[in-house]
């Protein structure tokens, strides 16, 4: 009485935020395009297990990016910034009815970021490692829509242990085109709101990833 759904998915994310190290900021804003431009690893990967009620949810997010073209106020700093991110969630699902479930768990999160800004008196560089672990609750909403097609949503909130808030929203449809393939394509949109320590020691990741999503998805 057990059913597994894994799902390759690629993302075309947009990048949106701040990456700050000790004393130093800097502002990154990446299309889709900057991001496969900037791209040196990534694996995106979804699992869903469910029995009669209770099931696990998994999402994998890891990405290797390097952008040398960032910007601080006013255009007057400009420089470089690296960053590696792991994100996996991991959570316990409870069905409530044919189309709901209910979402109970944790979001690991590991960054590694080095940041170079260049002023018109100097140059400055740093470079950190962070990891953090947030609770989170949320619902996933699944429901056949037309014939061999359906809806999938989901959303997940949570922060106060290690971010100060995270969210992660996804919507997508999914055609069947065999007996146990699917090809799916929606959004998703992840907002990290994370800073800790002081002086040399701060480190900041206020950021936004949205972008569309295409997977390919397997049952059993």
């Amino acid at each position: 009485g057990w059913s597994n759904t894994f799902t390759f998915y690629l993302l075309g994310p947009t990048l949106d935020g701040t990456v700050g190290i000790g004393p130093v900021d800097g502002d990154v804003d990446m299309n889709a395009g900057d991001v496969f431009s900037s791209l040196d690893m990534a694996f995106l990967g979804l699992y869903a297990g469910e029995g009669e009620r209770w099931g696990v949810v998994g999402d994998v997010i890891y990405m290797d990016l390097s952008e040398d073209d960032i910007s601080g106020p006013a255009g007057i700093l400009t420089g470089e910034v690296g960053n590696k991110q792991l994100i996996a969630l991991g959570s316990a699902s409870y069905r409530v009815s044919d189309t709901t479930r209910l979402l109970f768990g944790l979001m690991y999160t590991d960054v590694t970021a080095d940041i170079r800004i260049d002023s018109p008196i100097n140059s400055r560089y740093a470079k950190t490692s962070e990891s953090w672990v947030d609770p989170v609750v949320g619902v996933l909403f699944n429901k056949p829509i037309a014939s061999n097609w359906e809806f999938t949503g989901m959303a997940q909130i949570g922060g106060g242990d290690g971010a100060d808030l995270v969210y992660a929203l996804t919507a997508s449809v999914a055609w069947n085109f065999g007996e146990r393939t699917s090809l799916t394509l929606g959004y998703r949109y992840l907002d990290f709101d994370y800073e800790d320590g002081s002086g040399a020691g701060r480190f900041k990741f206020d950021m936004k990833q949205h972008g569309p999503a295409a997977g390919l998805r397997f049952q059993w």
